[in-house]
């Protein structure tokens, strides 16, 4: 059983490394160059050289992608550009609410989950059988983000009730 252990987590490091390398790549050729929107209205050669340079976007590739490897290992994600505020300070504010939402729906999901499952084994291959399997892979293939905006749209609310302010809050907290 720890062999088994270590060579799951051996197979996880290239693992990571190739979502590291997938999302930085993602980011360099979609993302383009931050520094021109950090500039704003204020675009000079040395505002930009100096934002680059911030930024460490000055150096080669293979050395921006050492460097957020080192960032993402030891968890340092940064200022946010907008707020000025540490990255991680941002997101351990608003883990508390996160996991309430999380902790909340993994009971509800219980609850859901142990009677389909009862329901489903005792009419296994059958056609209930095949209906709950259909609906548990549809429902789990649609973002739970989808079910935040829709749920205001069919549960009945007027529309003015649920402004995207609200919404926008209710996401983010």
């Amino acid at each position: 059983m720890l062999a088994y252990l270590i060579r799951r987590v051996l197979q996880m490091i290239p693992t990571l490394l190739g979502v590291m390398l997938l999302v930085f790549t993602l980011f360099t050729l979609v993302g383009g160059d931050p520094s021109y929107i950090l500039a704003g209205k204020h675009l000079t050669a040395d505002v930009l050289a100096n934002i680059r340079s911030q930024l460490g976007l000055d150096k080669s590739l293979p050395e921006q992608f050492l460097i957020f490897v080192h960032q993402v290992l030891t968890l340092d994600f940064g200022t946010s550009w907008s707020t000025q505020q540490p990255v991680a300070e941002i997101l351990s504010s608003r883990i508390g609410p996160s996991l309430t939402l999380t902790g909340s729906l993994l009971l509800v999901d219980l609850l859901v989950a142990i009677p389909l499952a009862a329901l489903v084994a005792y009419y296994r291959g059958g056609l209930t059988d095949r209906i709950v399997t259909i609906v548990c892979t549809v429902a789990m293939s649609i973002s739970a983000l989808v079910y935040i905006i829709a749920k205001p749209i069919f549960s009945g609310l007027p529309a003015g009730l649920v402004s995207g302010a609200r919404l926008e809050r209710f996401v983010l907290d």
